[in-house]
């Protein structure tokens, strides 16, 4: 490395410094939160190496190595605090930094011609934004719903099946101390699991994990900001369902399913009625 080479890592420090303070100082980030935008700085200058033909990035992690200096100097100095005081943790957490400035630089920025995105990325990711809005589009304006409520109640066989399957697999899940519960219970799965399969499912836990917005998760749909699995949505729907009959009991009035399934969910208790009917039979 030659002379500017040095020079170009230790303007690098000087500027990641003041960046990293005006941020501390104007939005009160957390040291992982430092670390991320130190990383995400050391990224983006290495993109403007690449793309400016600035042979300066094969061991850019080194600005992390000035940065350091810099600290020592403004905190010794300029605030007179102990940059090596143990609590601090200081010294830790730049061997951190610089490991992973390494790690980032040899395997990712050394590896590529380009750092910033290319057309053909730019490509994958235009049309992987684009599902997601026709998906969330669609959802939103109610139209996979109106599709699948338009469609033809399901025939005995393909219930019968699914209700099989479904009791061999949550049996324990659907156990309830009153029978019509444990039926409606698998009349909501049988229903909500021939609106939206398992492949749909997942895609909607992609979804959540991606922006951690409320959305309709497990095999029950239900509504929830936090992550559950199917187990999870047939127990809080067992939950709900029970509460219900409680209900009912202490104030002594005449127990109705077909009562119970219609306060549960009002929009579609003729399509899960229908479903309960043929598993009582069964």
């Amino acid at each position: 490395m030659g002379l500017m080479c040095w020079l170009f890592y230790i303007l690098l420090g000087f500027l990641f410094f003041f960046l990293l303070m005006i941020f501390e100082n104007k939005y009160s980030i957390t040291r992982l939160e430092k670390l991320v935008f130190s990383v995400l700085f050391l990224i983006f200058s290495s993109g403007i190496c690449c793309r400016f033909s600035m042979k300066y990035t094969e061991n850019i992690f080194l600005v992390f190595v000035f940065l350091m200096i810099v600290d020592i100097i403004y905190s010794s100095y300029f605030i007179e605090k102990d940059f090596f005081d143990k609590s601090e943790k200081n010294i830790s957490y730049y061997m951190i930094l610089i490991l992973v400035g390494f790690f980032i630089n040899q395997e990712f920025v050394n590896r590529v011609e380009q750092v910033f995105l290319t057309g053909e990325d730019f490509r994958i990711i235009f049309w992987f934004l684009s599902f997601i809005f026709l998906y969330s589009f669609f959802k939103d304006k109610k139209i996979l719903h109106q599709v699948s409520n338009n469609q033809k109640h399901m025939s005995t066989e393909s219930i019968l099946v699914q209700y099989v399957k479904l009791k061999y697999k949550y049996h324990d899940e659907c156990q309830s101390i009153n029978q019509d519960i444990s039926n409606i219970l698998y009349s909501i799965m049988i229903y909500q699991n021939s609106r939206k399969g398992k492949v749909l499912r997942s895609y909607d836990y992609f979804l959540f994990r991606l922006n951690g917005n409320k959305r309709r998760l497990g095999i029950m749909q239900v509504e929830t900001n936090k992550f559950i699995t199917d187990s999870d949505s047939i127990e809080i729907v067992r939950k709900k369902l029970e509460k219900m009959y409680d209900r009912k009991v202490k104030t002594k009035k005449k127990l109705s399913a077909y009562e119970i399934i219609l306060s549960y969910d009002k929009d579609n208790y003729l399509e899960i009625q229908n479903i309960f009917d043929i598993i009582q039979k069964f």
